[in-house]
């Protein structure tokens, strides 16, 4: 297959197994939520925080750079394996002898041994690394897709099993270190890796040099995004982080289902071209396109009628959930398509471009938020708003130059269908007034959705039909 038809079946592929794979899990998960308790969940939860903290540290990289890297020969694949092997047993050993003073922190000596035993998923995955990177390097997303809905509902019938048996939290603990073993198991089935490893490092500075601006920015991008929750919970107290958790688990919904799937595809498929940089310069723009195309109208077209959401969804006792669920929605779009950068960035070799806007954005996000709790929620929401397209606009900046295009062709390319989308919310808001809707109705929200859909269908005909016709083409593309 040529790159058009790899990318469009690894993100075929890839939404497919995600989609089938969390109505599988999340079926099941329901049963086992009322088997178990909530503090055998609670105890997973405070084993959890840590072991997630450190996995951002497991592979300090190394899969990205074996990705990006287009020359590899079986020497350097030795020592990057030898190098996991050493990273993960470090993690390992720091967490199991850190598990008992993480226990005396919590108050809770029972997590100790959950601890150490999901840290053992550390040297688990040190063997999933090398085939995973080498599969993503040659596109085989079919193969990994299947792998990945295999594992993930094997898991969570193993933990469906256990917690009928009535093993309680442990039933949670094995059906992780479950879905990380099948998973590590499908990997190396499909992409072999049998060598013994090499623990002499010689030469392998540009590679750890990437692998450490990869484990930097994430590390920076997971500090940045979970700053306002624990800003607001420590200011504006926990009642009122529960209605921000949710109108902004609500409005990021899509995006973290899209963004997975962009990145798994689109960091390989950019750095298999990486040679040809007027070539990577317009698989971006029409990716830009197309991401504005679809995220635009779904994301101002929910903040227009987040009101009638909520009170339909989730009742009237979330209410106050409104209001933020309704301004952050805005802001969403425009980080969807900051999501496109990575891959592009990183494909060519540039993992600085990431960092760079880790850090500033680690550096300006929290003091606007913490400016903006003074106003509370809405206060927060704002400081998403207005601060967020700035940070994103230095983002760019970096970005186009090494492209060598303009900043003002990728707003171009955003332009038509949020303008479009813009339309549209005028419309339906329009539409609440002059009808007088009544918010917690469903047939009142029913008619309100029919709207905005026949409204931004109609002006992206009228306005964008350039854009239309490429979405289109997309989709029925074989």
């Amino acid at each position: 297959m040529d790159l058009r038809q790899k990318v469009l079946s690894g993100l075929r592929w890839s939404a497919g197994a995600r989609f089938l794979s969390q109505l599988a899990t999340w079926a099941i998960t329901l049963i086992v939520m009322r088997l178990l308790t909530p503090a055998d969940y609670g105890l997973m939860a405070l084993a959890g925080i840590f072991v997630s903290l450190l996995a951002l540290l497991n592979e300090l990289g190394l899969g990205a750079a074996l990705i990006q890297r287009r020359n590899l020969d079986d020497t350097t694949l030795r020592q990057i394996f030898g190098l996991l092997i050493v990273i993960s047993f470090c993690l390992f050993l720091i967490l199991s002898l850190m598990a008992p003073l993480i226990a005396a922190f919590f108050s809770e000596e029972r997590i100790v041994l959950i601890i150490r035993v999901l840290s053992t998923q550390f040297i688990i995955t040190s063997f999933a690394i090398i085939p995973q990177s080498l599969i993503d390097r040659e596109m085989y997303f079919k193969k990994k897709s299947i792998v990945d809905f295999i594992s993930a509902l094997g898991g969570s019938l193993i933990t469906l099993m256990l917690a009928m048996k009535g093993w309680g939290v442990w039933s949670l603990v094995w059906g992780n270190l479950a879905i990380t073993g099948l998973r590590t198991i499908g990997l190396n089935f499909i992409f072999r890796y049998l060598h013994l490893p090499l623990f002499s490092f010689k030469g392998m500075a540009q590679i750890i040099s990437f692998g450490g601006y990869v484990t930097i920015s994430r590390t920076l991008w997971f500090f940045f995004t979970q700053a306002d929750k624990f800003i607001v919970g420590k200011l504006l107290g926990k009642e009122l982080l529960g209605f921000y958790s949710v109108s902004n688990d609500l409005a990021s919904l899509p995006m973290e289902k899209v963004s997975g799937i962009i990145n798994q595809v689109g960091f390989p498929a950019f750095s298999s071209i990486q040679a040809d940089s007027q070539k990577v310069a317009s698989h971006f723009l029409k990716a830009v396109r197309i991401m504005s195309f679809l995220a635009f109208p779904v994301l101002w077209g929910i903040s227009s009628i987040a009101p009638e959401l909520v009170a339909v969804l989730l009742g009237d006792k979330w209410r106050l959930a409104a209001l933020p669920f309704q301004l952050l929605s805005l802001v969403i779009p425009i980080r969807m398509v900051s999501n496109l950068i990575a891959p592009a960035a990183m494909g060519l070799g540039r993992p600085d471009i990431p960092f760079s806007y880790a850090l500033l954005a680690s550096l300006v996000l929290p003091v606007s938020i913490l400016i903006g709790s003074h106003w509370g929620l809405v206060g927060v929401s704002l400081a998403w708003v207005i601060i967020f397209p700035l940070v994103f606009l230095y983002y760019l900046s970096r970005m186009v130059a090494v492209l060598k295009i303009k900043v003002l062709d990728v707003l171009s390319s955003m332009s038509r269908s949020a303008l479009a989308a813009f339309s549209m919310y005028i419309i339906v808001i329009a539409t609440k007034m002059l009808f007088g809707t009544d918010a917690k109705s469903i047939l009142s929200l029913l008619l309100l959705i029919i709207v905005g859909v026949i409204a931004y269908g109609g002006v992206i005909i009228s306005m964008n039909r350039q854009g239309y016709r490429e979405v289109i083409g997309l989709m029925l593309q074989k």
